[in-house]
């Protein structure tokens, strides 16, 4: 059941003094917009319950609750400023609250036709729930763009990752559609989170008529972990790979090997990463070249665990992938030996959720 004591918050935060002015939807604070929401949704949980399962209702509702709190932190995260701070907090509430009105009107918002930021929904093939995906389409979108689906971190989601600037001016930059999938919150993208990422690739794929050779995949922190795990499922789909601020771990280098041979990987960390060791990208893309896989190396020398500080090398890292431009290969490439051998590390359960 949704914590009710952050309904009975939100239900405060929009009980104005009787001599406020009325709050309309275009001068409602993000704050309001969440709250709104989280009432809605508790209000109709049933619905929500039968459209995406009990748990990911329940998810819904935290991360509005999460939202909230968010909200009242007067702590700006490292490397944004006002108003690309501000810029996040108005997108994330606009695209969490969407999810809500989404589910509870019962019908399925186009992924066609999108221009700018968006959250739709997709209906699972596997189990029939309908899951969020966060979508970002330039306003000024060329013929022929290509995909990048894009993995979250963990605690994060996809509308926390899409909600800032920095991954739409890399769409920008090279007329790109990035679709982040939810995933379920799944540790890892494990059991049917994966299927959801498939499933994001193809319907986004085929709603903006993409060619199958433009096709990518990328992810950040504990997706930069799960690119290697999920990614050679059906590796022939992704046309080269993008690991941020993650790593390949021992367990999925027999998988890497075997399907992605020829495909070019891209490794960007900060040197000053205090979540994920900056050792695991340089042992990864080391590991990468040292077998003979395509591989390009970046690392920020200011850069830590938070994006906008890594944005000069995810740049160059981002353009080069989708040119098919190979450079920064390691020069000394090492054996796995030294490669981690989980995820499960107390640095990335601890690491900031934005």
């Amino acid at each position: 059941m949704i914590l009710l004591a952050a309904v009975a918050a939100a239900t405060l935060a929009l009980t104005p003094p009787a001599s406020s002015p009325a709050v309309t939807a275009a001068t409602k604070s993000p704050s309001q917009i969440a709250a709104d929401a989280l009432i809605k949704l508790q209000a109709h949980l049933d619905v929500a319950n039968r459209a995406m399962g009990e748990d990911q209702a329940e998810a819904l509702g935290s991360r509005l609750a999460d939202d909230m709190e968010a909200f009242d932190d007067p702590t700006m995260p490292q490397g944004y400023t006002p108003a690309t701070y501000q810029d996040r907090l108005r997108n994330g509430a606009k695209l969490d609250a969407s999810i809500v009105d989404q589910v509870l009107s019962g019908k399925y918002e186009p992924l066609d036709g999108v221009s700018g930021l968006a959250e739709r929904l997709i209906k699972s093939t596997t189990d029939g729930t309908w899951q969020p995906l966060a979508l970002y389409v330039p306003r000024a979108l060329k013929p022929d763009p290509t995909l990048v689906v894009l993995l979250h971190g963990q605690p994060q989601t996809e509308t926390n990752l899409l909600a800032p600037p920095y991954f739409q001016t890399l769409a920008d930059s090279t007329n790109s559609i990035v679709a982040a999938p939810w995933g379920r919150g799944n540790y890892d993208f494990y059991g049917v989170a994966s299927d959801d990422v498939y499933q994001t690739a193809d319907a986004v794929a085929k709603a903006y008529g993409i060619d199958a050779h433009r096709v990518y995949l990328a992810g950040y922190s504990m997706g930069g972990f799960s690119v290697f795990k999920i990614g050679p499922t059906h590796g022939t789909v992704w046309h080269a790979v993008l690991c941020i601020s993650g790593s390949i771990l021992n367990s999925e280098t027999a998988s890497v090997l075997k399907v992605w041979r020829n495909t070019p990987i891209y490794v960007v960390n900060g040197k000053l990463d205090q979540s994920i060791p900056p050792q695991y990208g340089e042992m990864t893309a080391d590991w990468l070249a040292g077998v003979g896989i395509p591989t390009g190396f970046y690392q920020e020398s200011s850069g830590t665990h938070m994006v906008p500080t890594l944005m000069p090398s995810l740049k160059q890292a981002w353009q080069d992938m989708i040119a098919g431009v190979v450079r920064n290969t390691p020069a000394v490439p090492q054996n796995g030996d030294s490669l981690p051998g989980s995820l499960d590390t107390p640095a990335l359960d601890k690491m900031p959720p934005r």
